[in-house]
């Protein structure tokens, strides 16, 4: 697999055309297109919808899109610990609260061992997503760690590391076979929605017709585990908070179908002088979440 092209096709996943990704990666806009078409028929998959101007990947496209970030990502780690070059600098990043548990503690630990000349300055830790991308284009952050892709990306770039489920947990012993039993036999711990895949939670419920009256309403994750391991009710989470409900034995269950899902990414400038430095973080975390 020539891992040229597969960067050439995740940059323009990322960048949203042939011509804008010819200049991300240094080649004419012809010369994008006909790796994208070797790539096709060395996969025999059909990577793009070419009936559109300009051409947008498929659905089996995008699905490769996160295989070719994999491959680039383990090559990226592979060189980086296996390289005698050391490498140094100061990267600044946010991150969204939940962020801060989703792998990120371990991946920082991972890098500073690995690169002791390395800097890493978490600031501006427990922000909205939206304070944290508007730092990021104003040069204060030099990437963010959120929840799902910013709306307005014209002058951004996102990378995916994680995709996370929503799953109900509920007290040992809670009665019900299904999610809507459980949610419908305990006292309901909703989380307070602030960004747009908080909300969908709620639209899942009315379209299940489930009506619940919540006995708290909670602005962390974290918060509704503690609730729950209290024996306070039944609440709603993301795949993350699943290992532990486990160890505590609560009942955990998935909620709603496989198209309700959360995703973790950083978030950068296009024109962002530290990327490589970025896309190292970004392979640790994403090898980190994949052994988690």
């Amino acid at each position: 697999m020539d891992l040229r092209k597969l960067g050439t096709l995740v940059a323009v996943a990322e960048y949203g055309s042939f011509s804008r990704a010819a200049q991300a990666v240094n080649l004419t806009q012809s010369a994008v297109s006909q790796q994208m078409s070797d790539l096709e028929a060395q996969l025999r998959l059909p990577l793009f919808d070419r009936s559109c101007r300009p051409p947008r990947l498929t659905r089996v496209g995008r699905m490769y899109v996160e295989t070719a970030r994999a491959i680039l990502d383990a090559h990226a780690l592979f060189l980086e610990r296996n390289s005698r070059t050391e490498i140094s600098g100061t990267l600044t990043i946010g991150a969204v609260r939940s962020a801060l548990t989703a792998g990120l503690p371990e991946a920082l630990h991972a890098l500073k061992s690995n690169h002791p000349r390395l800097s890493l300055r978490l600031v501006g830790s427990g922000r909205l997503t939206t304070e944290l991308i508007q730092e990021v284009r104003s040069g204060r952050l030099d990437a963010a760690l959120v929840v799902d892709p910013p709306a307005d990306n014209r002058d951004l770039l996102w990378k995916s590391y994680a995709v996370e489920r929503f799953y109900v947990i509920a007290p040992p012993g809670t009665p019900g076979l299904t999610d809507d039993e459980v949610l419908s036999a305990a006292p309901y711990l909703r989380f307070v929605p602030i960004l747009p895949g908080e909300r969908e939670i709620d639209a899942v419920l009315e379209r299940k017709g489930l009506k619940l009256v919540p006995e708290m309403e909670l602005d962390t994750f974290e918060a509704i585990v503690l609730m729950v391991g209290a024996g306070l009710g039944a609440g709603i989470v993301p795949g993350l908070y699943v290992p532990r409900a486990r160890v505590q034995n609560m009942r955990v269950l998935p909620f709603g179908d496989i198209g309700l899902t959360r995703e973790l990414g950083i978030v950068m400038r296009r024109q962002e002088k530290k990327r490589e430095l970025i896309d190292l973080l970004h392979a640790t975390l994403a090898r980190v979440r994949r052994e988690a």
